[in-house]
């Protein structure tokens, strides 16, 4: 158990250190003396930004896990160096306000690349239920970190299939009915 959590608390502090606006911390000496020497610290490389569009939220009701509600994603676009295109139009976020305050996300989709090539996403997240200042610089709020994952087809984008990854889901300033989701390949 514990090489799983220096894993996760490498993995955690190279996300922080790559991504210095969403966390708000500098590295310390403390932070860097918490990673033995001569591991291998994951970095992160921006495989793309979405602005994924959404119908109102379809209220399911309250479950013993929480409030439960189902939110249509109606399309968007996406882009990165790697890969572009849009977001098609069908996809669901089977989002939950849960009982202890947190909240999770667990949405399906297809992405389609500018060559025509559809791939599928799910993502999966979960909040602290904490509510977070929007950025001052970008006016962006932040709501949670999420694991996507992809099934592409063999071809082009067979190499999303073996990629993990790790996300951000926020809002841009003033969009409504619309997220922004960040996606960071582990290299």
């Amino acid at each position: 158990m514990t090489d799983r959590r220096t894993f996760l608390g490498s993995a955690s502090l190279a996300f922080a250190a790559a991504l210095p606006g969403l966390s708000g911390a500098q590295e310390t000496e403390q932070d860097a003396a918490a990673i033995p020497a001569g591991i291998r610290v994951p970095k992160f490389e921006l495989l793309y930004e979405c602005d994924a569009t959404l119908l109102p939220a379809q209220e399911f009701g309250k479950t013993v896990e929480g409030q439960r509600r189902i939110i249509p994603i109606t399309g968007g676009t996406f882009r990165g160096p790697k890969v572009r295109g849009e977001v098609v139009s069908g996809g669901w976020d089977w989002n939950l306000s849960r009982s202890d305050g947190a909240g999770t996300v667990e949405a399906a989709y297809y992405l389609k690349t500018d060559d025509g090539t559809l791939i599928r996403v799910v993502n999966k997240g979960v909040s602290s239920g904490e509510p977070r200042s929007p950025d001052p610089a970008s006016g962006e709020s932040f709501f949670m970190f999420t694991h996507p994952s992809f099934e592409a087809p063999v071809g082009k984008y067979d190499w999303l299939n073996r990629s993990m990854c790790v996300g951000t889901l926020g809002a841009r300033k003033g969009a409504r009915n619309a997220v922004l989701i960040r996606v960071f390949r582990l290299v």
